[in-house]
């Protein structure tokens, strides 16, 4: 049986993290279908809280067996959003498996990781600028990694004026095509806030999938 998912992320940028999930479910051997809401597109768009955006999906969508969020940790630190998480779920659709996914301090510093995909991305791959990225034992205490990552990825494109402008505005499509391509064996391994994303994922498929049988 196919596990039906709910993914709420905090942009479209964010359903990169989509094949992530894809392939955690492979590796247990769990089929799914992950339903990834544009909620930006209602005529009246939900805040940002976990909450108002659950109780938008499923006031408008049918049911599903996990629901997956993913918020940003921010200043706030990791477990104020895991209890943001909870009591969405607990309050919106009581019983069912979730999963948080909750990047410290932003997602940004998981895609800091890779050079090699970084200078890809940028469109220069042979690049041969110093980027100096920061280590997984010290990317989560970077204070604004979106802000390091922007950086980073115009240093490594080796563009400038005009050309480094209009490279810039696609720092969107640059950014959900990192996540897509994050290598779940790579040095991401080491940060500690996507151990917690594979563990928090695979527990919720566990779940979810026995909430089936």
């Amino acid at each position: 049986m196919t596990v039906r998912v709910l993914f709420l992320g905090e942009g479209t940028s964010d359903s990169g993290i989509i094949p992530q999930i894809e392939v955690i479910a492979a590796r247990l051997g769990i089929d799914i279908a992950v339903t990834d809401p544009d909620l930006s597109r209602l005529p009246k768009p939900p805040g940002r809280a976990v909450s108002d955006k659950l109780r938008a999906v499923l006031d408008i969508d049918g049911e599903y067996e996990l629901i997956a969020v993913h918020r940003d940790a921010d200043r706030d630190g990791r477990q104020v959003r895991l209890t943001e998480i909870a009591t969405a779920i607990q309050t919106h659709a009581p019983g069912t498996a979730h999963a948080a996914i909750v990047p410290v301090r932003m997602t940004e510093a998981w895609l800091l990781m890779d050079e090699a995909e970084l200078r890809t991305i940028a469109g220069n791959p042979n690049g041969k600028m110093r980027l100096n990225l920061p280590s997984p034992n010290k990317v989560e205490s970077v204070p604004d990694p979106k802000t390091v990552l922007k950086e980073k990825l115009a240093l490594a494109s080796g563009l400038s004026g005009r050309k480094l402008e209009k490279f810039n505005q696609r720092f969107s499509q640059h950014r959900r095509l990192l996540l897509e391509r994050i290598d779940p064996s790579g040095p991401i391994t080491d940060v500690s806030s996507w151990q917690h994303f594979i563990a928090d994922m695979e527990t919720g498929l566990k779940s979810a999938g026995r909430s089936m049988s």
